[in-house]
């Protein structure tokens, strides 16, 4: 009760019980709802160092990474990053859904989800225990969120047809050289 009392009185209200987790190979993928517009939920997730793709569904809907269809009507969500320390480390809007990528160190993460209007306010607060901000607002859609954070894949690298080209010709230009010079060393 005191946790939830001290997070009361920091402004941040979590509704964990209404937060469901999948964890495709890939990454994670959150459904939930907010409990009012003011409501924070926290999502945990891990990063291995690699670029994460951040993106959410509530709004206009789609399939999210494991499948499910998302119906659209949910609001504008704001996604704040921490670090694993609970440090700020950069926050998203959109007024519709959000889709970008940022590579995160490795480590344990929280994303907090937010409606519009709901912010953490950065530089003022630099760490999640200052709690956030104004007041959120569904603006007359559903309190309904889907967000996924999954590893943008990594294809191995190609080099380009420039690079092959000029490693080909050096390549080539080595051969001859060492032909050239092992023929002078034979007639002396």
């Amino acid at each position: 009760m005191k946790k939830f009392t001290l997070a009361t009185l920091l402004g941040i209200t979590t509704a964990t019980i209404g937060v469901t987790l999948v964890a495709p190979a890939h990454g994670a993928s959150f459904t939930g709802s907010l409990v009012n517009a003011d409501a924070i939920d926290l999502l945990p997730f891990t990063s291995t160092g690699a670029e994460l793709r951040f993106r959410s569904l509530s709004y206009n809907g789609g399939t999210n990474d494991v499948g499910t269809l998302i119906p659209p009507g949910g609001f504008s969500p704001v996604l704040t990053i921490f670090n694993p320390s609970g440090n700020y480390f950069n926050e998203y809007t959109a007024t519709e859904d959000l889709n970008f990528t940022a590579t995160l160190s490795p480590g344990n993460y929280q994303a907090a989800v937010s409606a519009f209007g709901r912010f953490f306010d950065f530089p003022t607060k630099t760490n999640i225990s200052q709690g956030f901000d104004g007041s959120g607002e569904f603006f007359g859609r559903n309190p309904n969120y889907a967000v996924d954070i999954v590893a943008v894949s990594s294809a191995t690298a190609v080099p380009e047809p420039v690079s092959f080209i000029g490693t080909a010709v050096a390549g080539f230009a080595v051969v001859k050289l060492k032909r050239k010079l092992s023929a002078g060393k034979k007639s002396t």
